[in-house]
């Protein structure tokens, strides 16, 4: 596609060199193509490359809403193929009807030939300040993958106008890089929170997961949360669970792609994929009683919550945490909700769980959308996982009941 051509289809990007703000186009909102949905589900396509010319693929769905109350939607959106490692932007849809339409794409970060990706928004309800953690690497040609060790660094942006405009991006590595993390980093790619309980009350906490190289191999893999005390001015890095690789490439537990929840009594709940150990086919989770700044213990393998090798999201909603992840411990799809009464000691079974849908699916993220309405956002296709990128709402009275 000519240079040029590109240029008219991503509207009004934040000039990095600069630091300058520019205001997004007005366009009237505009409600995608819908795929079928069970009753009280309603589900639209949100970002595909077919309705958003520009792009070859999109991936990594991420939402949160805003003080104000609109859904900020952002998105991989990859040039060239579907690789991982390729031209990749970050890019935006917003809405202000509570995801019953959505306003056009807008770039918020221009690979320009690199990646930009693995977007991680949190909003601090204090300042209305919405913040967008995401990590670069240098951009491939092929569909390959980053080549390890991989150039990762974290970088941070912020909104203080609802989503329509963006600071440049600032560079993180100095504040949550440290040395021996040098390979591969990732930032989420799901919402942070921001705790409302206790002593740690208005503090920001993100997850991330990384590794170290040795100048040989991978040797050990870290997921960490990092947090913020000052309303996102400065980031430290806290709770980490460091799990060695051996010399013959074997390792128990490699917890990654993390998401957070504040449980009812101010602890965080975090949950993650489990990438090539040794307890494969479910989920991995760990908790911290100080906000972040320890974990009480190390990961631990769920075997009744089993799930592909795959990100998954968490919300909370009242004293029921949920949790979107496909339900086939096998292949990505099924994508299902489920749910823990207990602070996430315990969850419901594929056989207790909500199903979304029964293609293709991938990534996810959830959002309180109102009081008893949720959103979820997630990757599916009929054919590959990767198709589109849909926004699906319910409540949650369609959810299944408790068990009795």
């Amino acid at each position: 596609m000519p240079p040029s051509l590109r240029t008219r289809l991503r509207p009004l990007l934040v000039l990095a060199a600069t630091g300058l703000f520019l205001p997004f186009l007005p366009a009237a909102p505009a409600r995608a193509q819908t795929p079928s949905a069970a009753p009280g589900l309603e589900q639209q396509v949100l970002f595909k490359a077919a309705q958003d010319p520009g792009y070859a693929c999109f991936r990594i769905p991420a939402v949160v809403r805003t003080t104000d109350g609109t859904l900020l939607a952002f998105a991989e959106g990859r040039v060239l193929n579907c690789g991982d490692a390729a031209d990749i932007d970050i890019v935006l849809k917003r809405s202000t009807d509570g995801g019953r339409t959505w306003g056009p794409l807008h770039v918020v970060s221009e690979g320009a030939g690199d990646t930009h990706g693995n977007p991680a928004p949190v909003v601090d309800r204090d300042t209305g300040r919405i913040w967008l953690a995401e990590t670069y690497n240098t951009g491939r040609t092929d569909g390959a993958g980053c080549r390890v060790p991989c150039d990762r660094t974290p970088h941070l942006q912020y909104s203080d106008d609802d989503g329509e405009t963006w600071s440049a991006p600032r560079d993180l590595s100095p504040e949550i890089l440290p040395a021996d993390w040098n390979s591969w980093y990732a930032t989420g790619p799901v919402h942070g929170v921001q705790l409302t309980h206790g002593r740690y009350a208005g503090r920001l906490v993100l997850g991330v997961n990384t590794e170290t190289w040795d100048g040989t191999r991978v040797t050990a893999n870290h997921a960490a949360l990092v947090v913020s005390d000052d309303h996102g001015g400065h980031w430290r890095i806290g709770a980490t669970d460091t799990w060695p690789v051996a010399a013959d490439g074997t390792f128990r537990q490699k917890p990654s792609e993390l998401t957070l929840a504040e449980r009812a009594d101010g602890s965080v709940l975090v949950s993650g994929r489990e990438q090539d150990g040794t307890d494969l086919g479910h989920r991995t989770q760990a908790v911290s009683r100080d906000g972040g700044t320890s974990f009480t213990g190390p990961f631990r393998a769920l075997p009744d919550l089993y799930t592909p090798q795959v990100q998954g999201s968490m919300l909370r909603l009242g004293d029921r945490l949920l949790l979107a992840c496909p339900g086939d411990p096998d292949r990505r799809r099924t994508m299902m909700i489920r749910s823990s009464y207990d602070g996430g000691r315990t969850w419901d079974g594929v056989d207790r769980g909500t199903v979304v849908t029964t293609d293709w699916s991938g990534y996810s993220d959830l959002v309180r959308v109102g009081s008893t309405t949720v959103g979820l956002l997630y990757e599916g296709g009929a054919v590959d996982a990767r198709d589109e990128i849909r926004f699906a709402r319910f409540t949650e009275d369609w959810l299944a009941l408790r068990r009795a």
